[in-house]
Protein backbone atom coordinates (compact mmCIF):
# COMPACT_ATOMS: atom_id res chain seq x y z
CA UNK A 1 0.00 0.00 0.00
CA UNK A 2 1.23 3.48 -0.83
CA UNK A 3 2.34 5.37 2.26
CA UNK A 4 -0.02 8.23 3.12
CA UNK A 5 1.02 11.88 3.42
CA UNK A 6 1.23 12.81 7.08
CA UNK A 7 1.95 16.50 7.50
CA UNK A 8 0.33 18.23 4.51
CA UNK A 9 2.87 20.99 5.01
CA UNK A 10 6.44 21.56 3.96
CA UNK A 11 9.20 22.40 6.40
CA UNK A 12 11.33 25.18 4.91
CA UNK A 13 14.13 24.92 7.50
CA UNK A 14 16.67 23.30 5.22
CA UNK A 15 15.80 25.65 2.36
CA UNK A 16 16.42 28.61 4.66
CA UNK A 17 19.68 27.04 5.85
CA UNK A 18 20.88 26.67 2.23
CA UNK A 19 20.07 30.33 1.51
CA UNK A 20 21.88 31.49 4.65
CA UNK A 21 24.99 29.28 4.44
CA UNK A 22 25.82 28.35 0.86
CA UNK A 23 27.23 30.58 -1.90
CA UNK A 24 25.10 33.29 -3.47
CA UNK A 25 23.75 32.71 -6.98
CA UNK A 26 25.93 35.58 -8.28
CA UNK A 27 28.86 33.15 -7.82
CA UNK A 28 27.25 30.72 -10.26
CA UNK A 29 26.02 28.44 -7.47
CA UNK A 30 22.42 27.36 -8.10
CA UNK A 31 20.08 25.16 -6.05
CA UNK A 32 16.69 23.79 -6.99
CA UNK A 33 14.46 21.04 -5.74
CA UNK A 34 12.82 18.38 -7.85
CA UNK A 35 9.23 17.79 -6.92
CA UNK A 36 8.83 14.11 -7.82
CA UNK A 37 10.79 11.16 -9.15
CA UNK A 38 8.31 8.64 -10.56
CA UNK A 39 9.90 5.22 -10.64
CA UNK A 40 8.73 1.66 -11.32
CA UNK A 41 11.33 -0.93 -10.34
CA UNK A 42 9.40 -3.74 -12.08
CA UNK A 43 9.04 -2.08 -15.49
CA UNK A 44 12.37 -0.22 -14.99
CA UNK A 45 10.95 3.14 -15.97
CA UNK A 46 11.87 6.51 -14.51
CA UNK A 47 10.50 10.04 -14.89
CA UNK A 48 11.16 13.41 -13.21
CA UNK A 49 8.31 15.82 -12.47
CA UNK A 50 8.31 19.50 -11.65
CA UNK A 51 4.97 20.84 -10.40
CA UNK A 52 3.90 24.47 -10.70
CA UNK A 53 0.66 26.03 -9.51
CA UNK A 54 -1.17 29.17 -10.58
CA UNK A 55 0.03 28.64 -14.15
CA UNK A 56 3.61 29.53 -13.25
CA UNK A 57 6.60 28.26 -15.19
CA UNK A 58 10.07 27.20 -14.09
CA UNK A 59 12.60 30.01 -14.07
CA UNK A 60 14.98 29.81 -17.05
CA UNK A 61 17.93 28.76 -14.87
CA UNK A 62 15.83 25.98 -13.31
CA UNK A 63 14.73 24.83 -16.76
CA UNK A 64 18.39 24.68 -17.87
CA UNK A 65 19.36 22.56 -14.87
CA UNK A 66 16.61 20.05 -15.64
CA UNK A 67 17.41 20.13 -19.37
CA UNK A 68 21.03 19.20 -18.54
CA UNK A 69 19.98 16.46 -16.11
CA UNK A 70 17.67 15.08 -18.78
CA UNK A 71 20.49 14.93 -21.34
CA UNK A 72 23.01 13.43 -18.92
CA UNK A 73 20.68 10.70 -17.71
CA UNK A 74 19.35 9.94 -21.19
CA UNK A 75 22.93 9.47 -22.43
CA UNK A 76 24.04 7.30 -19.53
CA UNK A 77 21.14 5.28 -18.17
CA UNK A 78 21.56 1.51 -17.91
CA UNK A 79 20.51 -0.39 -21.03
CA UNK A 80 17.67 -2.24 -19.31
CA UNK A 81 16.07 0.97 -17.99
CA UNK A 82 13.80 3.42 -19.79
CA UNK A 83 14.24 7.06 -18.88
CA UNK A 84 11.01 8.86 -19.72
CA UNK A 85 12.39 12.35 -19.22
CA UNK A 86 11.77 15.50 -17.27
CA UNK A 87 8.21 16.78 -17.42
CA UNK A 88 6.33 19.81 -16.22
CA UNK A 89 2.86 19.64 -14.69
CA UNK A 90 1.16 23.00 -14.34
CA UNK A 91 -2.10 23.70 -12.58
CA UNK A 92 -4.02 26.73 -13.73
CA UNK A 93 -4.77 27.31 -10.06
CA UNK A 94 -3.85 24.71 -7.44
CA UNK A 95 -5.34 21.34 -8.37
CA UNK A 96 -7.57 19.37 -10.75
CA UNK A 97 -10.79 20.77 -9.30
CA UNK A 98 -10.14 24.51 -9.61
CA UNK A 99 -8.85 24.84 -13.16
CA UNK A 100 -7.06 23.28 -16.09
CA UNK A 101 -4.00 21.06 -15.81
CA UNK A 102 -1.15 21.02 -18.34
CA UNK A 103 1.43 18.32 -19.02
CA UNK A 104 4.43 19.79 -20.82
CA UNK A 105 2.32 22.87 -21.71
CA UNK A 106 -0.53 20.83 -23.25
CA UNK A 107 -3.95 20.67 -21.62
CA UNK A 108 -4.58 17.22 -20.20
CA UNK A 109 -7.12 15.54 -17.97
CA UNK A 110 -6.68 13.91 -14.60
CA UNK A 111 -7.39 10.51 -16.21
CA UNK A 112 -4.78 11.06 -18.93
CA UNK A 113 -2.23 12.14 -16.33
CA UNK A 114 -2.92 9.04 -14.25
CA UNK A 115 -2.29 6.88 -17.31
CA UNK A 116 0.93 8.73 -18.21
CA UNK A 117 2.36 8.66 -14.71
CA UNK A 118 1.48 5.03 -13.95
CA UNK A 119 4.47 3.74 -15.97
Amino acid sequence: MTRQEVTYSRDLGFSQWIRANLPDSKTGFMVTDLDFVVFNYKTKKLMFLEIKTRNSRPKEWQHQIFKNLHRWIKNGIDDDWTYLGYHLIQFENTNFKDGKVFFDYLVTSEAELIKTLSL
